[in-house]
């Protein structure tokens, strides 16, 4: 339950930096902070969000440690709604800690994870969803993604989500004053009418719902495995991918024996690129954990790069990759294109049929950029390879689009739009089989519901928790 209590936190990563921030939230943080800082400015002549020298002690009253700053901000015009400090110190860690400590000590509470956006939802500074976008924000490994998170933070999706808010209020008072007061002269829709508002706000939320695809894409990241026999190439490709040497390569199969997972940007779409261990049949006990969990990476993943060799000829450790492939979403990849042919391609295609393949020599780096449309068309693309498709006329591959139009990129979001479709094909199936007003009048107030959990008008504390589980303590 909230509690209108004082909180601190230090909001700074931990380790040493050049500074650090300790921040206070709450009706007692101007009393607290002067008790530890001895400012150059007098506090009498001191503003409200104004930085101001001084001396930080180490208790209350007690010996100064260090010259920092502060910033007071009164509420309600803060990050929280709330009279809030900041303190600013040198980054050292048993510094950092000490000033905390002396906080903490005056009847303050730490600060729990996401406490402080989660005041400032609240109090009413940001919705919901904007709440959400804060963390977005700082977790976003990608232009698109940021972009995103950018868009959400200033409020487009939820004035997306209050348009159709409130066309949906406006359909759900009407009928209301239909069924409270028939003896008015109210003027009533026909059910053609009626239907056909249905129609026009179950087309905004498809459309908002079927950008959750490529929303999810911008802000997770795909899942993408490298798999194949020993010695094709995984590692190396990885190694281009990233432009590290993060896998080892050498000519002994087997080498690669657990996943190595790293992310990478592909036309600035994220994927998180797992490298497997060769698949193949052995009697070596480890080496056989390593193919297990290469397995159930195939499984696991989003998309599958199959990397095959072209110097040697396709055996039955290709055919049982080939086989375990089937029904996913891959790439398949012949690497080692700078060698001698030994593979018949057609040995691939019959089993995978997912061509064109991709021919690529990580060695030297060429085929690459065949290889990151081939990535972008599978994951954006116009449905051939299975990509997220919205419209033609919004095709998501265009990313000045991304940018242009509101994205869900959560499952929270989807399964509210889901709810609250379903809602209205309810209301719409009561009215069309012609049960009582008040009836439908339920389904609409139902989806109403439904769409306010993105924003918040409906809120409740598991929403609350599962929304501020993911952050970090001080923000």
């Amino acid at each position: 339950m909230y509690e209108h209590d004082t909180i601190a936190a230090i909001a700074t990563p931990p380790g040493q930096g050049g500074i650090a921030i300790i921040r206070i939230s709450g009706a007692r943080s101007e009393t607290v902070i002067k008790t530890l800082f001895l400012p150059e400015t007098p506090w009498r002549e001191q503003h409200t969000h104004h930085f101001y020298l001084g001396r930080i002690l180490d208790k209350p009253h007690g010996t100064p440690i260090d010259q920092g700053a502060i910033i007071f901000m009164r509420a309600p015009k803060s990050y929280t709604c709330e009279n809030t400090v900041e303190v600013h110190l040198h980054g050292g860690n048993f510094l950092t800690r000490c000033v905390l400590e002396a906080v903490l000590c005056q009847g303050v509470r730490l600060a729990q994870p996401g406490e402080f956006t989660k005041r400032a939802f609240l109090n009413g500074r940001l919705d919901l969803a904007q709440a959400e976008a804060v963390l977005d924000l700082i977790q976003a490994t990608n232009e698109t993604g940021l972009h995103l998170a950018w868009e959400h933070l200033t409020g487009r999706l939820s004035q997306a989500c209050d348009e159709i808010r409130d066309k949906l209020l406006s359909l759900t008072a009407h009928l209301e004053a239909l069924i409270d007061f028939p003896e008015e002269d109210i003027p009533e829709h026909s059910q053609e009418e009626m239907q056909n508002e249905f129609s026009i706000i179950r087309s905004d939320l498809e459309a908002l719902e079927a950008t959750f695809s490529q929303g999810k894409v911008y802000r997770d990241g795909v899942r993408t495995a490298i798999v194949g026999k020993p010695n094709v190439g995984k590692s190396s490709l990885l190694n281009l991918l990233t432009g590290t040497e993060r896998a080892i390569v050498t000519k002994v199969p087997g080498t690669t024996r657990d996943i190595i997972e790293e992310t990478v940007l592909v036309n600035d779409i994220p994927l998180v690129v797992w490298d497997t261990a060769g698949i193949r049949h052995t009697t070596d006990e480890v080496e056989q954990i390593g193919i297990e969990r290469a397995l159930a990476g195939i499984e696991q993943a989003e998309l599958i790069l199959a990397v095959f060799d072209a110097a040697q000829p396709f055996d039955i450790s290709d055919a049982l990759i080939c086989e375990k492939l089937r029904g996913k979403k891959c790439i398949p990849l012949i690497n080692k294109s700078d060698l001698f042919q030994e593979l018949d391609p057609a040995d691939v295609i019959s089993r995978i049929d997912k061509g064109p393949l991709i021919y690529i020599s990580a060695k030297y780096g060429t085929g690459m950029k065949d290889l990151e449309e081939r990535i972008q068309n599978v994951i954006l693309g116009d449905g051939g390879d299975g990509g997220v498709v919205l419209d033609k006329k919004r095709r998501a591959i265009d990313k000045n689009i991304v940018l242009n139009y509101p994205f869900i990129t959560k499952m929270r979001h989807k399964s509210a739009l889901t709810k609250t479709t379903q809602s209205l094909k309810n209301a719409s199936s009561s009215l069309k089989d012609g049960l009582p007003l008040d009836l439908v009048a339920v389904d609409l107030h139902t989806s109403l519901d439904h769409i306010g959990e993105i924003t918040g008008h409906v809120s409740s504390e598991d929403i609350l928790d599962r929304v501020f589980q993911d952050f970090c303590i001080g923000k």
